[in-house]
């Protein structure tokens, strides 16, 4: 029996979603004891809020000054009324649930209390350290051949006391997520644009643009979220996208329309690439979040291309070259949590010799592999973490790590997660005026119901009710029924 004290030490960066779970897992190892530290004064993430624009960081982490409001580093992505865009059974843990029928898209707040009662229940707390940057992570060893581990040093910046301690790890999980550095594709004459231009990161409330004509860019969880909420106070609001794999956002708000992507931008508005002139007050880019690691020091080894893609990333877990460091959370457009979970679980059962690694040299082949495969697809860089069209392929991903981690067997109703993820992806992204008000029920353990919602002015819509049920083989059964009003 290893003792606490004999137990080696894992650095969690972070303390939101994938650090908690990564934490809960570490503390169930044999082996390993492990500590989140996070700059906040809370957990949660992205999901702890409360109306503040900035929070405080470290200036080891960031070059611009700490009051700029573009400064990326600690201006918050969240906004005032947001509530999460995937119903609930695809916004938890597998071992801690929300509370039943108690909504269905759960609020900021309602996602923030979820995950503190995550800590508290799992016994977290003591282990977690908040108010504190992690603002340096390099190699004890930078010497050593790639592939092998070796432990870590990490220096961190306490925030309320001004302190920096220097502290040796065994290992290290980044849990720091993906949706905190804005990026932005080139867009003809932006500069030419006499009115407001901004990253979705730095919107905070509707009210803003009341009256204003609005133009969003890309399609996505954001420019979804944005364009309904967006549609309460502006006058008008245009999405540009480019309809890719055939999807768009369909039945919308009446002043809400959607069209082909911006050709160019003129001084008081856009130009299509149908021609189409579409004059606005904001510019608003929906175009996504690239990942940065200003802590990781560059003997660390780990570089980022295009701003998007992690090389050497095995599983799009481990790092080849240390592999007891991993980075989750990495992967496009897919239901988080079980991501998370199931990346955190593979990580920490990899530490743990459960579940065997391969060597350096089949591990960078496998990544290779991967990676020339996309190449030969056609899939840019940008998208090497998408996994399939809007990340509906991800499932096979999914279930063939967690049996890599010996867990499948704890996902009994995977398929149904897998039914209701697609459901609710086609709801987003053909009827976004009306997914809101869909609800969703657990019947019993093997039987979801998502009962679908309607309203008189889109004539296309109409209430049924969509039964999935579970297969004893791993499968699931789908049928719909229309509702009849008595």
């Amino acid at each position: 029996m290893v003792l606490p004290t004999d137990k080696k030490k894992v650095l969690i960066v972070g303390g939101g979603p994938s650090g908690l779970v990564s934490l809960r897992w570490v503390l169930e190892s044999q082996n390993y004891t492990g500590t989140i530290i996070e700059q906040k004064d809370d957990i949660g993430g992205q999901w702890h809020y409360k109306g503040e624009k900035q929070f405080p960081v470290s200036p080891r982490n960031t070059s611009d000054a700490l009051d700029d409001p573009q400064n990326a580093e600690n201006t918050t992505t969240m906004y005032d009324d947001l509530s999460a865009n995937l119903p609930f059974v695809l916004m938890e843990f597998l071992d801690f649930k929300h509370k039943k029928d108690a909504y269905t898209f759960a609020t900021q707040e309602q996602m923030h209390e979820y995950l503190r009662a995550y800590a508290t229940h799992f016994k977290l707390w003591p282990n977690i350290q908040l108010n504190t940057s992690v603002v340096d992570v390099r190699p004890e060893d930078p010497l050593l051949p790639d592939g092998e581990s070796g432990k870590w040093i990490v220096e961190t910046h306490n925030l309320a006391t001004n302190v920096f301690i220097t502290e040796i790890y065994d290992a290290v999980i980044i849990g720091t997520g993906k949706n905190s550095y804005p990026y932005q594709t080139p867009i003809q004459d932006l500069e030419k644009f006499q009115g407001k231009v901004m990253h979705c990161k730095y919107f905070k409330n509707p009210k803003d643009f009341k009256g204003k004509n609005v133009v969003c860019v890309g399609l996505g969880p954001s420019s979804a979220d944005l364009a309904l909420l967006l549609s309460t106070e502006a006058n008008k609001v245009t999405v540009c996208h480019k309809f890719a794999y055939g999807f768009k956002l369909g039945l919308l708000p009446s002043n809400v329309d959607e069209l082909k992507p911006i050709k160019l931008v003129t001084s008081d508005g856009i130009i299509t690439e149908n021609d189409e002139v579409v004059p606005c007050d904001v510019i608003i880019l929906c175009t996504g979040y690239g990942l940065k690691f200003p802590f990781l020091d560059p003997s660390c080894g780990v570089t980022v291309i295009d701003n998007k893609y992690v090389p050497n990333l095995y599983k799009m877990t481990t790092f080849t070259k240390r592999p007891n460091l991993s980075i989750l959370n990495m992967c496009y457009r897919s239901p988080e949590y079980i991501l998370m979970e199931i990346q955190a679980r593979f990580a920490v059962s990899c530490l743990d010799g459960k579940t065997k690694l391969p060597s350096y040299e089949e591990m960078e082949a496998a990544v290779k592999e991967e990676e020339d495969e996309k190449k030969k697809q056609g899939i840019p860089i940008s998208l090497w973490f998408q996994i399939g069209e809007f990340g509906v392929g991800v499932w096979k991903y999914f279930w063939r790590i967690a049996e890599e981690a010996g867990i499948l067997q704890e996902f009994k109703h995977g398929p149904l997660l897998e039914q209701m993820y697609g459901t609710i992806i086609l709801r987003i992204f053909g009827k976004l005026a009306l997914y809101k008000q869909d609800k969703v029920k657990i019947v019993n353990d093997n039987t979801w119901e998502v009962t679908l919602s309607s309203r008189p002015e889109f004539p296309d819509s109409k209430p049924e009710k969509i039964i999935m049920t579970a297969n004893p083989d791993f499968t699931a059964t789908v049928e719909k029924v229309e509702i009849v009003d008595p």
